[in-house]
């Protein structure tokens, strides 16, 4: 089942209670006494009839959990900014949250009224996923007729759900696991993928299939294996893009990064994103941000909204595309193959080639602006800060004068204090 295919998921039937159990609370005997509107019983999914509902439920809490994510890590990385006037939130934006361990990150959920977090929406985005693999695994194709593509399906979205772990959380643990660092983290992604593309090619399920190849390339890539990145984003086609879906008319399925910037007014565009450009001068259309004359929460700045989510609440949101598999390539073959990958892009845009040097130096900040740029407020940027080691602007202990403080260090986020506390193997971590 392709993307386009799939029951379209409205309910996030797990988050409550798997989330609980994904981060490995005390008392798993009151699990099931916990109440919540709308939420669909545990026990619900032992039972291979309701396979579909299972599955739709778990792309539905990843949805919204990948969101939250891409949300956050645009404030700490500075396409985004803060705007609203919780204290919870100033963290992420003064980049200090790595230095506040019970912080909303770690505990907040994909909609939370106190502000979004990333850890347990992702950790429980996880888990459902890992269930259902598991579920249908011990299932057979006469419990549940579509049972080889709703694994296929669960593979991805575990995929993502390991990936985006890893590009946010310097650990993360599982099932009441040890911690695991973010290139085991993207080793669990790989094998998730793979398990993806073995199954979508076996069914025909193109969409899936090429997701998992963008998914696997990335994971690739910041494993150091650029043979396979590159093996992988070569077979992704042009045009190709695998969407998060949106909804206007369910709250837990806004585009969040239009919410928190045009509805709500709790953020903005980062002043230094706000006209990203080329080496050349021009500005980028695919970084371009409508800049509007309405005061967000603070009635400091105005709200900007990037123009790719510009369409509303129910705009999607890539999660894998074309665009980024070529990007992989350039990045994995470098020199002037990277010229020509990225020059190609330009040309789609109608934008000025680049006709700098091509050392290696040059074309890796090459490379790094041009993923500013072309997947600008998607969520990549502060990884790509971590791994490039790209210098914070504004500079760490630079005054932070919008609420006080300085800047600090942010990129990846540390083990949570919910996840340390309530689970023995992580107590160390």
């Amino acid at each position: 089942m392709d993307q386009s295919m799939r029951i379209n998921p409205r309910n996030g039937a797990l988050a409550v209670t798997l989330a609980i159990l994904a981060l490995g609370a005390c008392d798993t005997n009151k699990l099931l006494d916990v109440k919540a509107p709308n939420a669909v019983p545990v026990d619900l999914f032992n039972d291979p009839k309701n396979a579909t509902l299972m599955v739709n439920s778990a792309i539905a809490d990843f949805e919204c959990a990948a969101g939250a994510a891409i949300l956050i890590e645009g404030i700490i990385s500075d396409d985004l900014a803060d705007a609203q006037l919780g204290a919870a939130q100033w963290p992420y934006d003064r980049r200090d949250a790595n230095t506040q361990t019970n912080g909303i990150y770690g505990t907040s959920g994909c909609t939370s009224s106190q502000g979004p977090g990333i850890y347990t929406p992702l950790s429980t985005a996880r888990w459902d996923a890992d269930t259902a693999i598991a579920k249908l695994t011990a299932w057979t194709d006469a419990q549940v007729p579509n049972r080889a593509t709703l694994l296929t399906q669960m593979n991805l979205y575990s995929g993502f759900s390991y990936a985006m772990l890893g590009m946010s959380m310097c650990k993360a643990a599982f099932d009441l696991g040890a911690p695991v660092d973010q290139k085991g983290m993207f080793a669990l992604a790989e094998q998730r993928f793979t398990a993806a593309i073995t199954g979508a090619t076996a069914g025909n399920l193109t969409s899936i299939k090429n997701a998992a190849l963008v998914g696997r390339a990335r994971v690739r890539l910041y494993q150091g294996n650029l043979t396979g990145a590159i093996a992988d984003a070569q077979l992704v086609p042009a045009g190709f893009v695998y969407n998060i879906a949106a909804d206007a008319s369910d709250s837990r399925r806004y585009n969040k990064v239009y919410n928190s910037l045009q509805q709500t007014g709790n953020y903005t565009v980062e002043a230094i994103s706000l006209s990203l450009k080329t080496e050349n001068g021009e500005v980028d259309p695919r970084a371009a941000v409508n800049v509007t004359a309405t005061r967000p929460a603070d009635s400091k700045s105005v709200i900007s909204v990037p123009k790719k989510f510009a369409g509303g609440l129910a705009t999607p949101t890539p999660l894998a595309r074309y665009e980024e598999a070529q990007l992989i390539l350039a990045e994995a073959q470098g020199g002037a193959s990277a010229v020509t990958i990225i020059n190609a892009m330009r040309a789609a845009v109608s934008l000025q080639p680049y006709t700098g040097q091509t050392d290696a130096t040059s074309i890796k900040n090459l490379i790094i602006d041009e993923r500013r740029r072309v997947l600008f407020a998607e969520g990549q940027r502060n990884y790509d800060i971590q791994r490039f080691a790209i210098p914070f602007n504004p500079a760490e202990n630079t005054p932070y004068s919008r609420v006080g403080g300085v800047y600090g260090t942010t990129t990846c986020l540390p083990l949570p204090d919910v996840e340390r506390l309530n689970n023995p193997s992580a107590s160390g971590g």
